[in-house]
């Protein structure tokens, strides 16, 4: 990553300065400039003994001349000092202006202000999707705690960087926007209904596995994914509450869920076996808990348990082993309500090494 700082505007305390030496230098000149005046004037009348003539006529000329000079170069001065002043009046006003914009239209995290901000973005958006005849997906992130956890100063570093994350997950064509407290919205141009659960998939794994490198288990966020797509974005009223009546409506997508029946790609086998393992989480309000369960069917790559805790789809598990001698990390990818508890599948975010089902 290329290290060197941006340039930074110059601020209205060094404008200022700026200015008040340029007032010093701009008297400097102009005293320079009377006085090599008056020099040449008086030696060329000295030479023509023009001036012996205009004293022996007139000997209140040099003095009328001289109040003359003096009160050019007064009126330059003064000028001068005023121009000066409300210059640097005006820049000061103009920074403060700057700033106070600056502050009610972007965010100190992510550089992005809900709603207006949010509502240019996806305006331009959602032309060049209707100009492209092209569809839009949008993917909602929602991060618990995310205002709370970015004011602490312990976990501003992290947050700050897990946003820098997303947005190197993103493409240069897709938008990264702060939505509300707590959420994220990206959008992806040009991706289709059927592209959109893979690249989901993809992003809610690569920051599950970052989450478990950077953050301890207290503090973990368990983000929450949700995505729609889109072909006539914004084609009529405000497009803020058409991407809520989206996201609220039957069509759209909480979380990609794999066909266990019919599964889409190949999985390692998995075998019934009844094994007593130790969960740790955060439940769908936001409470941690640690449940002891029994898993109904075991894989290499994940686990099958119920749980009496309600938990929602791409939370972040932590799974003790059997032996209990190391702890590994999970992803929900399916919930299934049963009568008093819940069956959950989870997939390991790295595939355990000292494991009871081998590849087949």
């Amino acid at each position: 990553m290329n290290s060197t700082k941006p340039p930074q505007a110059p601020t209205g305390e060094s404008l200022a300065k700026m200015g008040h030496s340029l007032r010093i230098l701009a008297i400097i000149v102009i005293l320079v400039l009377s006085v090599g005046i008056a020099v040449l004037v008086y030696s060329q009348l000295r030479e023509g003994n023009t001036l012996a003539e205009a004293f022996n006529t007139s000997p209140q000329l040099l003095s009328g001349f001289a109040f003359l000079m003096l009160l050019t170069v007064g009126y330059l001065v003064g000028k001068g000092w005023t121009t000066s002043r409300y210059q640097r009046t005006l820049i000061i006003r103009l920074m403060e202006e700057e700033a106070i914009g600056r502050a009610k239209l972007l965010n100190p995290i992510t550089q992005f202000h809900h709603p207006d901000v949010c509502r240019d973005i996806l305006l331009r958006q959602a032309s060049y999707a209707g100009r492209m005849h092209s569809p839009l997906s949008i993917v909602e992130l929602t991060i618990p705690n995310l205002e709370r956890l970015s004011l602490n100063p312990e976990t501003q570093p992290l947050i700050a960087e897990l946003i820098r994350q997303i947005g190197r997950l993103c493409r240069p064509i897709d938008s990264l926007m702060r939505w509300t407290q707590d959420s994220f919205l990206l959008v992806f141009p040009e991706v289709s209904q059927d592209e959109l659960p893979g690249i989901s998939s993809r992003l809610a794994g690569k920051l599950e596995q970052w989450c478990a490198e950077h953050f301890e288990s207290s503090i973990r966020p368990a983000l929450q994914w949700r995505y729609v797509t889109s072909d006539n974005l914004g084609t009529s009223g405000d497009i803020l509450p058409e991407v809520h009546r989206l996201f609220e409506s039957d069509n759209f997508t909480p979380t990609p869920k794999p066909n266990l029946l019919q599964p889409t790609m190949k999985r390692r086998k998995s075998v019934a076996l009844a094994l007593v393992l130790e969960i740790k989480g955060v439940d769908e309000a936001g409470n941690p808990f640690q449940e002891a369960v029994v898993t109904e069917r075991v894989a290499a790559d994940r686990v099958w348990f119920p749980l009496k805790m309600k938990v929602t789809e791409q939370t972040a598990l932590t799974i003790v082993l059997p032996d209990g001698t190391s702890e590994e990390m999970a992803t929900v990818g399916r919930v299934v309500e049963r009568a008093e508890e819940t069956l959950v599948e989870a997939q390991f975010t790295q595939i355990p090494k000292n494991w009871v089902v081998r590849s087949q």
